[in-house]
């Protein structure tokens, strides 16, 4: 019993001196796990009472999962304990969208790599006016105007942009002979994209502006490029021959 601080040789201590003195260690050691545990709930309401909302970010806030309000770039207060939640939108970037090309590795001062994998053909492979299949690489580029109706009006919305974007280009390929979609008709082909494009995530209310479609690149399929570079060669050594005959005969 030299553990209850009875000198050697003492008196054994009753049951009740040595249940008394567990309670007070008992009642010490509770006063000491109060404290602890008012210190943890102290830093969970500072931790959960204050979020930061990034230059390029609106934060919006919700209360039980409605909207109350949006917040700007800094350190902002909500409710804690998750009555209030915050979500971050960048609205101040521009976000990009690939179609038949996903880009691996883009760092400043280097060269940009880009998946060389056919695993994209399902986006890209599309059938022109003329029944000819070509194969068709783009972007769009967007920004979100409103965070709001861009989390909440439109479910997945990266998605439906996605799906919208693919079904408007097909749709403009397919209304032209793949000739001119190749060639001379690329330009016109995206601006009437965009132009398609942003009228229906208008209507759709989604929240989103676009900046920028643009045709990345555009050839026939792998398996019949052959053929396609040779009726392009006998295309341009007919157009070829017509100017050297309308030569000869002005002369």
């Amino acid at each position: 019993m030299n553990g209850w601080n009875q000198p050697p040789g003492g008196s054994t201590p009753s049951f009740e001196e040595v249940m008394e003195k567990i309670k007070h260690r008992l009642q010490a050691f509770k006063g000491r796990s109060s404290l602890i545990i008012a210190a943890l709930l102290l830093a969970a309401l500072f931790w959960s009472a204050w979020f930061t909302v990034q230059p390029q970010e609106t934060g919006v806030v919700q209360r039980f999962g409605k909207v109350v309000r949006t917040a700007g770039p800094g350190l902002h207060f909500k409710l804690p304990f998750g009555i209030e939640t915050a979500r971050m939108v960048p609205t101040a970037r521009v976000l990009k969208e690939e179609f038949g090309f996903r880009t691996v590795a883009s760092t400043p001062g280097k060269k940009t790599q880009y998946d060389p994998s056919g695993s994209y053909k399902d986006e890209s492979l599309m059938l022109t006016g003329d029944l000819n299949v070509i194969d068709v690489q783009w972007i769009i580029q967007y920004r979100i105007e409103d965070p709001i109706r861009f989390l909440f009006h439109v479910r997945e919305t990266p998605k439906t942009i996605r799906d919208i974007t693919e079904a408007v280009m097909r749709r403009a390929v397919g209304n032209r002979i793949g000739s001119e979609v190749l060639t001379t008709g690329r330009v016109e082909v995206a601006k009437e994209a965009k132009t398609e494009i942003q009228k229906i995530l208008s209507d759709y209310k989604a929240g989103v502006r676009l900046v920028t479609v643009e045709l990345q690149d555009v050839t026939p399929p792998d398996t019949v490029k052959p053929a396609f570079n040779e009726v392009n060669e006998s295309r341009q050594d007919k157009e070829q021959t017509i100017n050297k005959a309308e030569e000869r005969a002005n002369r």
